[in-house]
């Protein structure tokens, strides 16, 4: 099933057309010149959403947020932290191919009207899909990736393309502040991202300042300041965010493609023991006492199934240190005639809701989970994660205090996103459940709570890999001093990539559409890219 925000990726589909004689321009027909501003930005968006929430599924993966039913496949490779070139395509492919090639031209289509807000939001949307994919894969091309004929494109590095898109965003808040001519569009016409809000788009644009420059906590040259001036101008409350609302075609219920993650997890995603001790608290210096209280979320985050009595039990939970990843979970079946399944591994519930609209009598086999739902939404950039960088930034900087109301600043504004009961979500945050004292915050307290507020989203791992997992300065597993406590190297850790103990995944694999056809411009950037061993090698932030 097509979701609404898709036929718009019709306008996207230029073709010459021209008719037989016909030597003159159709201005009702599409072709690579026609299409206005508020024709051009809705695919765009749409298609670097589809991108950016896949290479989120895939960090969830690698990030042990999610397990998979055993299939020696590209997900189940994530799972041991093997990124192949054919795993790596997607979110590559959905940049490139359907979203970068197309920014320019909507630069030049809105600059000949005078629509300069849309301008600063393509300029936005370039910066964003660079930035985050130097991130993911360490280079890529950046200065030649649209030069006509070439078809070898050269690499950049990370280190070089975030300078770069640090400077476009800063061109795209002045185009942003801009007044549009009376012969430009309104914003409004063609923004399904933020409803056509020019405040949103700059603070969008400085929220992402904010995020790329908090990467470098392990440079020299690493800023806090400007770290914080940049939050200052970003989403300070929910609204001001950049949530992107997935819309289904009406009237289909069965089998509904409720948002993007109901398409990337799938039927096999199944729930880590690590993301459920995060959310109920269970790791070693987790915040505890008298007063503890369950976290409102995990209902909505954790599915469950009903057994034959009706009764509503939890998953299992994969434990993604035991040997059950080699072989399993196994997928199963549901058989309705004998009101029972295939096989035992049925415990392992999946994250889609069944049945999608449920009715009297049938048996729930999940509840799902809220990423999955109809109606579902992308947290593309949020004031949740604004909080929790500034609550990062104030504990690095001593000011404990202020860290402290950040993190339970993120904390609150997650659950407002995901619309929990507020009366629920104001008292697990004065409960004991939540560090309440400014003296006992830790780096790993707020860094696990974005971790759940982040769920599936790509910067998880940049967060991952700045913060060394959960290990000591040698790399070695210590969970005294390590960040995320709990998170071990998988039973079937991929030791092509990862042969020592002190491995841990550093970057995602080249794509295969480099290998196969800019293999010498791929060597050239790095001549380790043929060797597994370069899924272990650090990206430029993450060095000293």
């Amino acid at each position: 099933m097509k979701k609404t925000i898709y036929i718009l990726l019709i306008s996207l589909i230029f073709t010459s057309c021209k008719k037989w004689l016909d030597i003159n321009e159709n201005p009702s027909s599409a072709n690579s010149t026609v299409p206005t501003p508020e024709q051009r930005l809705p695919p765009i968006i749409a298609q670097f959403a589809d991108g950016y929430e896949s290479a989120g599924t895939r960090v969830a993966f690698i990030a042990q947020q999610l397990a998979v039913t055993y299939a020696n496949n590209n997900n189940w490779n994530l799972t041991r932290w093997y990124s192949n070139v054919s795993s790596a395509n997607w979110p590559w492919q959905s940049w490139y191919v359907n979203t970068a090639v197309n920014i320019q031209p909507l630069i030049d289509a809105s600059e000949k009207v005078g629509a300069y807000h849309y301008v600063g939001a393509a300029k936005i949307m370039k910066a964003w899909g660079f930035g985050y994919l130097a991130d993911f894969y360490g280079m890529l091309p950046y200065d030649e990736f649209d030069v006509a004929g070439n078809l070898t494109p050269k690499f950049d590095d990370g280190a070089y393309v975030q300078e770069k898109i640090l400077a476009l965003l800063d061109e795209a808040i002045t185009d942003l502040q801009k007044t549009q001519e009376v012969t430009a569009p309104d914003l409004a016409e063609g923004d399904i991202l933020n409803n056509g809000k020019v405040d949103n788009w700059i603070r969008l644009a400085y929220g992402l300042k904010a995020r790329f420059l908090n990467h470098l906590t392990k440079k020299s040259d690493y800023n806090p300041q400007a770290v914080l001036d940049a939050l200052a101008a970003a989403p300070q409350t929910d609204d001001q965010s950049s949530v992107i609302q997935y819309v289904d075609e009406e009237g289909v219920v069965d089998n509904s493609k409720a948002s993007l993650q109901y398409v990337n997890i799938g039927s096999t995603g199944r729930i880590t023991k690590l993301y459920h001790d995060y959310l109920s608290n269970n790791y070693l210096g987790a915040p505890n006492g008298n007063n503890n209280v369950a976290d409102p979320r995990i209902d909505l985050l954790i599915p469950s199934m009903q057994n034959k009595e009706g009764v509503l039990i939890t998953t299992q939970l994969v434990d993604m240190s035991s040997d059950l990843p080699k072989t399993g979970p196994s997928s199963y079946s549901y058989i309705s005639s004998s009101n029972s399944f295939s096989n035992k591994d049925s415990v392992y519930v999946q994250l889609r809701r069944d049945p999608a609209q449920p009715q009297a009598g049938n048996r729930i086999l999940s509840t799902g989970s809220w990423y999955t739902k109809r109606g579902g939404k992308g947290l593309l950039l949020t004031n949740a994660e604004m909080r929790f960088i500034e609550a990062e930034v104030r504990l690095r900087l001593g000011q404990s205090a202020e860290a402290l109301a950040a993190y339970k600043a993120g904390i609150r504004s997650h659950m407002n996103l995901m619309e929990i009961n507020a009366e629920l979500t104001e008292q697990f945050l004065n409960s004991t459940s939540v560090v309440q004292n400014s003296g006992n915050l830790t780096l790993s307290h707020i860094m696990i709570q974005k971790y759940i507020a982040l769920s599936y989203s790509p910067e998880v791992w940049s967060d991952l890999r700045r913060m060394n997992y959960c290990t000591d300065a040698s790399g070695a597993y210590n969970e005294t001093i390590g960040i995320y406590k709990g998170f071990k190297r998988p039973s079937h850790t991929f030791v092509e990539a990862y042969p020592s103990q002190t491995d841990w995944p550093r970057r995602f694999a080249v794509p295969s559409y480099e290998i196969n056809y800019n293999i010498e411009q791929v060597i050239k950037a790095n001549p380790n890219a043929s060797s597994p061993i370069y899924l272990n090698e650090p990206v430029w932030w993450d060095q000293p």
